[in-house]
């Protein structure tokens, strides 16, 4: 039912399109089918429907929308063409038996041209080469459909067609003749207008060649040429010629081509070629370029330009590099006589003269003769035997401007020549005068090189030679006098030397001396005693002038500036320093004093400085804020007030010298390492320390929010402030501390630069701040981490690290800015321990404590020792364990103390169960060839044994007193022995060997602990018999208490504190 009602709507549909209205699906074409057309030609239009047979419909063809053929059954109209036929064409189809049903084709649009098309004939040569042919091409501009007719004409024949209607629109043609073309298309044919005729040459094989008759490389203006056209081969043939070139000339047709008077016109190329009749020539021949250039001027040259006495000079005349020319030599006396020939047409280029003159050559050529320009004129002058001599008179060496001076020429050779004098001048000109002198009133202008020479009046290039050059200097400034004295105090009953001088120094001068006013006559040698020219003796006081002249007229100087002559008294004053320090820092207040010895006078000071700051005119010269301005030397002298003509010397010399930079004093800690109770001994060092400082003593208070270098706040220490004494006694420290100093002097007070901080470390842990190292051990590999903990009452934490260098820094790797928000740290010991060896570690709390310092060293070896890092209890068990870098133990392990071998087996642990102050000493570690460095293990007493030890120690003192008393009675008695107790100390330990005589058992047994624990120092006694000389030898014993202290294992290149207690031999100690 569905297909039905589509099937009926389909049929509906196709119902309607085919009955109603125009449908525009037709087709019109053209026959021939182009598009443009030209009035005589036919055309078909053909009308398709393109919907069932032709003869279903009916046709109308219209024209620019009007009927020219109404409805028949032909689908095709024929129309011969007009101009005015141009425009649209379309057909209308009307189905048989429907007459509402019709179809529209397209428009056809026709644009007819009224004027019949003519053909084009072109050839892709324009001459047939020998053996060879020309393609000629047929082409109708702007349409297309064409097929092609050619024809062909030679003399004396008529023209024929030689190919018709053909599709190519060329042909190849080898024979020379007349070649026409048309175009044909169409049905009736339409032909085109016939082309115009090409005239077909053929090439000979004769060859044309231009030459120049005269075989000249270059031509110039004015020249007569003939330029010709030469054809190889067919000597009997009569030719025509022809000519082309790129010249602005037309050459004749000819074989020659005569120019009389070659101009730049006839410059450019030139062919040629000849011709047999109409259709036979030779080719073009190749282009003869002809350049037409101005006309030559020969180049003179000669050897020599001078003629010496008897000798000749050889001249040498040149056109180019060509070998055509001759010459014509010319020589003139002088400039105002007539031209002489000396030699004509010749073609040698050279010409030896021995005569002075003017000559000039030229070249001629061709014939008629052809010149070149005259020659640019030569002058060869002969010399005599003579030679001139230049001269200054007078002859200074320096002129100044104003002065008289005489430059004068001298020619030797005989009286009877008369002579031109010429002159070389600084202005570089050269002036020709009879004169043989030239008088200058000097100036700066005159200055410069003067020369001059002689010149024959009667025969005028007959010369002397140049005379050598001599220099004027001439100085724009006049010059003035200096005056000096060789001292400007006249001594009681003595005289003075002054001296006058030039500068520059010139000689000639004399000197003219006044006294009182430069309007006075110059003083007389009565009133001076002359010592020499420029200096005399006077001895009266006064103010003195000089000035120098010399010449006639006399020329002066300047008057030189006046010096003062005056009588002095003898006093010698000296410039003294207040405070008299050996140096003098930035901003120091000091003075400077004028103190002037003998009787009580009053004076008035003056004072003169090679600083940049006058003092001023008193005694003293006071400098509250001295800065490196003041740096120099300082003279002072007094003139007595009551007779102002009288004075003192000038005092010797002071010289003041600053030291810019602020000094920083250098402190000392002594002991390094603390032991319980011990007292440390500050020492404050600064440059020149007689030099009035006292000191400052500071405890360093750290400070963890402070993120600079400068790491601690400083309090001052009790009793602290301005000591005397550059050293410094704590007592009772018992835990880690820094500490540092400063000093200062004057009034006010000048204070130097806080001193770098320096620490006494104690190993013992404490409650209130303690450091730890895991693993615990002494010796690490290099490239290890080892985990630090700090312990005690705080919850914030640096670590702090001084190395052996005095090198102080936090450890920024434990937290922001080092500051730890936990109590552990883990570090790499292989950056610090490469560039800071043997460093100290301690923390530092947010309450201000500091813990015990540790001793961790790093090594590159292949075996280290396991050693605990804090000393170890009395009675306690301990293991020293052997460790390889890589790799397990697989043969015996060696134990040495102290050097000696107590252990070779497998066990890779020395165990010590009780230990004892026995084992105390130096361990390492031994395998396959490999020891491991060395450390110090220590042992702490029990509280119970140093009760013991203080008991003894007592009861031993009070025997030692005893005993002392005993010896001292005799040696009063016998006087034969000495009794000695003398502590002999190292300067960095002499407070702490003090200290160690008053300590308790206890405490002596913990100092020297802490000495061999950390190399501070070495304690041991040595009881020895001394001998008696004129006595019994056993009468009594001499006993000798010695207590030394010498540095231990310090690294020789490294005079500094160490911060190393780990290898350190207490048996190593030598006798200073």
């Amino acid at each position: 039912m569905g297909l039905t009602a589509l099937s009926v709507l389909c049929l509906f549909l196709l119902n309607i399109t085919l009955c109603c209205g125009d449908a525009q699906d037709a087709e019109l074409s053209l026959k021939p089918n182009v598009s443009h057309l030209f009035a005589g030609e036919s055309v078909t239009f053909i009308c398709d429907m393109r919907e069932g047979n032709a003869t279903d419909w009916l046709y109308k063809f219209n024209w620019n929308d009007q009927e020219m053929v109404h409805f028949t059954k032909s689908s095709s109209y024929s129309l011969y063409l007009t101009a005015e036929l141009s425009g649209n064409y379309q057909c209308i189809g009307r189905r048989n038996g429907l007459t509402d049903f019709t179809k529209q084709s397209n428009n056809l649009t026709l644009s007819i041209s009224a004027l019949r098309p003519t053909a084009t004939i072109t050839a892709d040569k324009t001459t047939i080469p020998v053996g060879g042919s020309v393609t000629l091409t047929c082409s109708v501009q702007g349409s297309a459909g064409w097929t092609y007719d050619w024809f062909r004409q030679i003399p004396d024949s008529r023209e024929v067609a030689i190919n018709t209607n053909s599709l190519q629109n060329f042909i190849s043609v080898s024979d020379e003749g007349i070649y026409q073309c048309r175009g044909r298309r169409g049905n009736p044919v339409f032909f085109t207008n016939l082309s115009k005729v090409y005239h077909s040459q053929k090439t000979l094989s004769n060859r044309a060649f231009v030459t120049l008759q005269q075989n000249w490389t270059q031509i110039f203006s004015g020249e007569m040429i003939t330029i010709k056209c030469e054809i190889q081969g067919g000597e009997n043939t009569e030719w025509q010629y022809e000519w082309r070139t790129t010249s602005s000339k037309t050459p004749p047709t000819h074989s020659e081509y005569n120019i009389s008077r070659a101009s730049f016109s006839y410059n450019g190329q030139y062919w040629c070629k000849g011709r047999r009749d109409l259709f036979f020539s030779t080719a073009w021949s190749d282009a003869f370029t002809l350049k037409v250039s101005n006309k030559p001027r020969p180049t003179i040259t000669a050897e020599r330009r001078t003629i010496p006495a008897g000798g000749n000079a050889t001249l040498s005349c040149s056109v180019g590099s060509y070998n055509e020319w001759k010459y014509f030599w010319f020589r003139r006396a002088s400039v105002f006589t007539e031209i002489q020939v000396i030699r004509n047409e010749e073609p040698d280029q050279m010409i030896t003269v021995t005569q002075g003159g003017i000559y000039y050559c030229k070249g001629g050529r061709g014939n008629p003769v052809f010149f070149t320009e005259d020659s640019d004129p030569i002058t060869i002058e002969k010399r005599v035997s003579s030679k001139a001599v230049v001269s200054l008179e007078p002859s200074w060496p320096l002129i100044f401007s104003g002065e008289k001076i005489t430059v004068r020429c001298r020619i030797s050779l005989g009286r009877r020549t008369e002579w031109e004098y010429e002159w070389s001048k600084p202005d570089s000109s050269t002036v020709l005068t009879n004169n043989a002198s030239i008088n200058l009133n000097a100036s700066v202008i005159s200055s410069g090189s003067y020369r001059c020479m002689g010149k024959n009046k009667q025969e005028l290039y007959s010369v002397t030679e140049w005379s050598d050059v001599i220099t004027l200097t001439v100085s724009g400034n006049r010059p003035k006098a200096s005056i000096s004295a060789d001292s400007r105090v006249l001594p009681e009953g003595d005289a003075v030397t002054l001296t006058c001088s030039v500068t520059p120094s010139t000689p000639g001068w004399s000197y003219y001396w006044y006294r009182g006013k430069k309007t006075s006559e110059p003083l007389t040698m009565a009133e001076v005693v002359l010592h020499s020219d420029g200096q005399i003796g006077v001895s009266q006081e006064g103010d003195y002038w000089c000035r120098g002249g010399r010449g006639n007229p006399v020329y002066y100087t300047d008057y030189s500036d006046v010096i003062s002559i005056k009588k002095t008294v003898r006093n010698r004053p000296a410039v003294t320093l207040h405070p008299n320090w050996p140096e003098v820092y930035s901003r120091e207040t000091i003075t400077l004093k004028c103190e002037i010895p003998g009787e009580d006078t009053e004076w008035d000071y003056e004072w003169a400085t090679s600083s940049s700051h006058q003092p001023p005119n008193q005694n003293e010269y006071k400098i509250n804020s001295v800065s490196t301005s003041h740096h120099g030397h300082y003279w002072c002298k007094g003139r007595m007030r009551s007779a102002q003509q009288n004075s003192t010397m000038w005092s010797a010399s002071f010289q003041l010298k600053i030291v810019y930079n602020k000094p920083r004093p250098v402190l000392t800690v002594s002991p390094s390492w603390l032991s319980p109770g011990a007292s440390v001994t500050l020492n404050c060092e600064v440059e020149h320390p007689s030099a009035g400082w006292s000191f400052y003593w500071y405890k360093a208070v750290h400070d963890l929010k402070t993120y600079s270098y400068e790491y601690y706040i400083y309090e001052l220490l009790p009793d602290g402030s301005r000591t005397a004494q550059d050293s410094y006694i704590i007592h009772g420290q018992t835990h880690t501390a820094g500490y540092v100093c400063r000093a200062g002097r004057g009034d006010p007070e000048y204070h130097t630069d806080h001193s770098q901080p320096k620490f006494v470390w104690s190993a013992d842990l404490n409650s209130a701040a303690s450091l730890t190292v895991s693993p615990n051990s002494v010796q690490h590999f290099i490239y290890d981490s080892v985990t630090l903990n700090c312990s005690g009452n705080s919850s914030q934490w640096r670590i702090m690290i001084f190395t052996q260098h005095g090198y102080l820094r936090k450890l920024r790797e434990c937290g922001n800015w080092g500051i730890m928000t936990e109590s552990t740290c883990n570090i790499d010991l292989d950056w610090y321990h490469r560039y800071h060896r043997y460093p100290v570690y301690w923390c530092e709390s947010e309450s201000g404590q500091f813990s015990n310092g540790i001793n961790i060293t790093s090594r590159f070896t292949g075996v280290i020792l396991v050693s605990p890092v804090h000393p170890v209890n009395e009675g306690d068990s301990v293991a020293l364990g052997c460790k390889l870098r890589t790799g397990n133990f697989n043969s015996t392990v060696a134990f040495y103390k102290n050097g000696k071998l107590i252990q070779n087996d497998d066990r890779e642990k020395l165990n010590i169960p009780a230990v004892s102050k026995s084992d105390e000493g130096f361990y390492k570690c031994g395998y396959s060839g490999h020891e491991s460095p060395e450390s110090w293990m220590s042992v702490k007493g029990s509280r119970s044994s140093l009760s013991v030890s203080l008991i003894t120690g007592l009861v031993s003192g009070v025997s030692l007193i005893l005993l002392l008393s005993l010896l001292l009675c005799c040696w009063h008695k016998k006087s034969k022995g000495t009794l000695c107790i003398r502590p002999a100390q190292s300067q960095e330990t002499s407070q702490t060997a003090a200290t160690v005589q008053t300590m308790s058992q206890d405490e002596n047994q913990q100092q020297t602990y802490s000495s061999l624990l950390h190399g501070d120092m070495n304690v041991y006694e040595s009881c020895r018999s001394s001998e008696n000389t004129g006595g019994r030898t056993d009468d009594y014993r001499n006993i000798s208490l010695q207590l030394r202290s010498v540095g231990q294992r310090r690294k020789r290149d490294d005079p500094e504190e160490t911060s190393d207690y780990h290898n350190v031999d207490p048996n190593s100690a030598t006798d200073p």
